[in-house]
């Protein structure tokens, strides 16, 4: 059912809309079908009271006639008039309208009119014995007929049949037709929906668009926010919409603000820490012991990677080098010469010109970090590109021991290091996979580690 939702926001207003409304009109369509219905029944009743009346109004001037012959000695039948029988014509089994009997009768008093019983049911087909006594055959075809109508008269519907006592054993007996009066009803209905559902439905598609509009700016500003670098976004759409984009160019701002704080203390730490360091190795050089001096000196440099590792973590994102398309392949073979220059096992089989919009100066520090861990912890380094979709991914697999599954996501804490000892001499400061994902992700894409089957780990360098 998900699935069949519109995701925006417009989509899903206009869809509930939608559906209220059709379950309203469905509504309203059934009542007013049946009120439509239960008005042709109070039509075929009143009429059949009238006529009934009218009988009564005749016998009580003439009295009863129950057969009327001609000259010729044949029975004379009153057509469309009430017969008179010694008991009621409703039938047992036919379906009685106690609630048009109630509002019959209360007719028949109010014109004075006294009955011993009444007596009103509905039927599908008329009854044999109540042909000769049925009104509202064809006195609408004959009235159409009257006014140059070619059409067929309106759908027969059904019948009721009014008994009236009016004496012991004498009955009055008449059926009138139930008409369907109203042949274009739900046609009639369907149209006033389709019309509600256009003077509803545009105004809301306008003010769905009124609003979505500045949020779908919203969006798009939030997704690519860059603290600092982003431009303030125009407040448009409704008086909330307008506060909501306020407050996130507010928050930017501040952000900015916070972010060009922080990078003035780096630069003063950096400084501070760097400018000492430096007079300290200077110190250092003139130690007489060369072993010492080595260590010593060793040291200083593992201090001022660390230093220059945590103030490139904290600067991320804020970099002034600007994304280009880059040769990777040509990248990738700069960096691997450094390692094999080094005398470190590290090998790269080009397979062809591969480009992508990046920042090199970080990529390059990122493949650094990972080709150094490999060469470290695994003695060698195999690096391989691979593009899927709109993914390239830079793989470099070591021959070490890997690491067990529940501390590979663990690794790219800051400061972790799968060698526990903390030792200069066997790992470096533990910010290598940090920085080296930061960087990833930076430029939309990701780092992962994973234990080969054959044996060691493989790190990739995933960027879209």
């Amino acid at each position: 059912m998900k699935r069949l939702l519109p995701k925006s926001l417009i989509g899903q207003l206009l869809t509930l809309v939608a559906i209220t409304l059709a379950i309203a009109q469905t509504i309203n369509i059934i009542l007013l079908y049946q009120g439509a219905q239960n008005q042709k029944t109070i039509e075929a009743s009143a009429a059949a009271v009238a006529r009934i009346t009218g009988e009564i109004e005749r016998i009580n001037e003439r009295g009863f006639r129950e057969r009327r012959y001609r000259r010729d000695g044949s029975l004379r039948i009153r057509r469309n008039r009430p017969n008179v029988t010694t008991q009621s014509a409703i039938e047992a089994g036919q379906e009685r309208l106690p609630s048009v009997e109630d509002r019959a009768a209360r007719a028949f008093d109010n014109m004075g009119v006294t009955l011993l019983a009444l007596e009103i049911a509905r039927v599908d087909s008329l009854p044999t014995k109540m042909t000769d006594s049925v009104i509202g055959m064809g006195r609408e075809r004959q009235r159409m007929r009257s006014v140059g109508y070619g059409r067929k008269p309106n759908k027969i519907n059904g019948f009721i049949i009014m008994s009236a006592q009016v004496g012991e054993g004498r009955w009055l007996n008449i059926a009138s037709v139930i008409r369907d009066r109203n042949p274009r009803l739900i046609r009639t209905l369907l149209l006033q929906t389709a019309v509600i559902y256009l003077i509803l439905l545009i105004p809301l598609i306008w003010l769905g668009r009124y609003i979505s509009r500045p949020l779908k700016a919203l969006t798009n500003g939030a997704k690519n926010f860059k603290p600092g670098a982003s431009e303030p976004i125009e407040e448009t759409g409704p008086p909330d919409t307008k506060q909501l984009i306020a407050a996130f160019n507010d928050m930017n701002g501040r952000v900015g603000a916070m972010l060009d704080e922080k990078d003035v203390m780096l630069g003063a730490i950096g400084h501070d820490l760097r400018t000492p360091l430096a007079a300290l190795r200077v110190r250092v050089e003139s130690v007489e012991d060369d072993d010492e001096r080595e260590r010593m000196i060793a040291g200083i440099d593992d201090m001022d990677r660390t230093l220059d590792d945590i103030l490139s973590l904290a600067r991320l994102g804020r970099s002034k080098e600007a994304a280009e398309q880059t040769d990777i392949s040509a990248l990738i073979e700069t960096v691997a010469d450094e390692f094999t220059d080094m005398g470190e096992d590290v090998s790269f089989s080009r397979s062809g010109r591969i480009t992508a919009n990046i920042r090199a100066t970080l990529i390059r520090r990122a493949l650094r970090n990972l080709i150094g861990n490999a060469v470290k912890y695994g003695k060698q380094a195999v690096i391989a590109v691979d593009k899927s979709d709109d993914k390239l991914l830079i793989h470099v697999d070591d021959a070490g021991k890997g690491l067990p599954d529940d501390q590979i996501e663990a690794m790219f804490e800051p400061f972790a290091r799968a060698e526990a000892s903390r030792n200069r001499a066997t790992g470096g400061s533990g910010l290598g996979l940090t920085l080296a994902r930061a960087i990833a992700r930076d430029h939309g894409g990701d780092v992962l580690l994973k234990n080969r089957e054959e044996g060691g780990l493989r790190a990739t360098l995933i960027l879209k």
